[in-house]
Formats: C-alpha cells, sequence, structure tokens
C-alpha cells in the first residue's frame, strides 16, 4: 500500500472522486518568520483548507507542539474541517520541515483509516510544476460533520517510556536533527542543553529528500537507514527537537512495510530540559540491546 501521491494522481483525486478533503499542512518555527495561514490564503492547492497545526497542539502543556488527547476537542476540530472517519484525505505543505508528514501521522494517531491518508511528494512546488490548479483567499466555508476519534496510543512514546528504554532497551530510537545537534553542537532552543538520548541513532531527516524536495527511492533510503545499524526486524522510535520532523520517519517506515514504529513527541524539548544522561554527546558507543521485541 502506497501514502506518498504525486500531482497527476492528486488531480484524478480532486476530479473524480467523493469524500476527499485536500489540507495544507504547512507549519514553520517561529525563527523563519513565515505565517502559514497567510501563505494559504495568497496561493494554495484548488479545493484545499487550512489545517493549523497549532490548533492539535495541547495548549496545557509546557511543550509548545505535543499533540492534544482531547478526543471531544479533535473530533470538533476535524469534524468542523468537514471531514468524516470515510474521507481520503491528502496532506500537502509549503515547509522546509515537511510537515505534511506531521499531520499524517496525527490522523493516524486520531486512528483514521491509514488507507485514506495520502502524502503529496514535492508539496505545493510539485503541484506548481505540474500546472495544478490554484487558488487564492480564504477556503469555502465547510459543513461541520460527525468525526469519531479513536486514538491510536501505541503510535507515541511519553518520556517515561523513553527513560525506561535507555535502562532496558527494547526499542530503536532514531534522530532526525541535524548531526551536529545530535553531537553536542549548539541547541536551538532556549533553555535546552545538547546532545541526544544516550543509545540513538542519527539519520537527519532532510537525508530522505532529493534537491527538489521529493523523498528520495524508498529502496535507497533503507539502505541509507540499515547503514546506521538499525534493523527493520524490531521496533522504531523517532524523535527530533519538538516532535514535527519526526513524522517523516515514521512515514517512511509506513512506506517500507514497518508498521511497528512509534513517536516520541516531546522530543528533545522535553528531554533536554530533564536530568543529564550519561552518554548524551558520546557517539562511540550504544548500550547492547538486548530485549527487543518484534
Amino acid at each position: 500500500m502506497t501514502f506518498l501521491i504525486n500531482a497527476s494522481q492528486l488531480d484524478k483525486f480532486r476530479k473524480s472522486q467523493k469524500n476527499v478533503t485536500i489540507l495544507d499542512a504547512s507549519w514553520h518555527l517561529p525563527a523563519a518568520n513565515r505565517h502559514a495561514k497567510q501563505e494559504f490564503e495568497e496561493a494554495h492547492v484548488g479545493g484545499a483548507r487550512f489545517l493549523d497545526l497549532n490548533e492539535f497542539h495541547d495548549s496545557h502543556s509546557s511543550l509548545s507542539n505535543m499533540l492534544i488527547r482531547d478526543e471531544n476537542l479533535i473530533s470538533q476540530l476535524v469534524g468542523n474541517l468537514g471531514i468524516t472517519n470515510e474521507h481520503k484525505i491528502i496532506f500537502y505543505d509549503k515547509s522546509d520541515l515537511h510537515t505534511s508528514c506531521r499531520a499524517w501521522w496525527m490522523f493516524r494517531v486520531f486512528g483514521h483509516p491509514v488507507s485514506q491518508l495520502f502524502v503529496l511528494d514535492g508539496g505545493y512546488s510539485a503541484w506548481e510544476k505540474y500546472g495544478g490548479k490554484i487558488e487564492n483567499g480564504e477556503a469555502r466555508p465547510a459543513h461541520a460533520r460527525t468525526y469519531t476519534v479513536n486514538y491510536v496510543a501505541h503510535l507515541v512514546r511519553t518520556l517515561m517510556q523513553m527513560k525506561n528504554n535507555v535502562h532496558h532497551p527494547s526499542e530503536q530510537v532514531v534522530d532526525v536533527r541535524h548531526p551536529v545537534r545530535y553531537a553536542g553542537g549548539a541547541e536551538t532552543r532556549i533553555g535546552l542543553r545538547s546532545g541526544h538520548i544516550p543509545g540513538s541513532y542519527c539519520f537527519p531527516y532532510f537525508t530522505m529528500f532529493d534537491a527538489e524536495g521529493r523523498f528520495k527511492p524508498l529502496d535507497k533510503i533503507r539502505r541509507q537507514l540499515s547503514g546506521t545499524g538499525l534493523s527493520f526486524d524490531y521496533p522504531i522510535v523517532s524523535t527530533c527537537g519538538s516532535g514535527i520532523t519526526s513524522a517523516i520517519l515514521n512515514f517512511v517506515l509506513e512506506l517500507l512495510n514497518q508498521e511497528n514504529n512509534a513517536l516520541y513527541d516531546g522530543s528533545w524539548a522535553e528531554w533536554g530540559s530533564e536530568q543529564l544522561y550519561p552518554g548524551e554527546t558520546s557517539i562511540d558507543e550504544r548500550p547492547v540491546v538486548t530485549s527487543l521485541e518484534k
């Protein structure tokens, strides 16, 4: 099963399929000084709606990008977009962080059928190059629908679970941040120390894309992942700075039929504010994993 589509396939969805929703899932770091909603109103895929990822972040958490757990609120937010559980949802973005993958992962957690979730390869720029229909202004008002959430908790890892995994390794942890940050270089967030979760592997998210922002061939990504020492026979947990780009790896793992994966939502924003762990800046050795479960 493939969840990755090209611009031509998106165009066919738009023209021939019922119960299809196209969502612009663009999101940018504050330092980028870009405004995703404003950019959507300037130009977007014809018929698309804007998915504000910030609305799905827990306002009660001290961490800025933690996914909300309130099923009633999620149901309301998704239903207000005119989406039901039967809808096919196609995500795209204009972000250097490929945030459509975060949106895809979120809806996986919400329990939306994975066969109904798709990501446009190459994002909005691919749609432009294809010559697809482009609109501007606000999206047409949506008719609120009923949406039922079946929260899939096993796709999310907590701080406690990650701490337990350090002491009793049972899952492989992959850090998709820049290698300099992984190795202990300057951290981009104020108040966080530098380094990485002990025992984690370094696999920067940008290595999965070509120069045009499209995913590299999957067999090449598989070889790259294997080259780090990872095994596809065992569970993999992704992590990054704040849980956004780590979802790219989860998306790719699903494409590679590695369904035993999860995402540490707190990521370094949470771990890096906790107490120091030995090995956070060492990349010479990893703990021996003795209890991995398939």
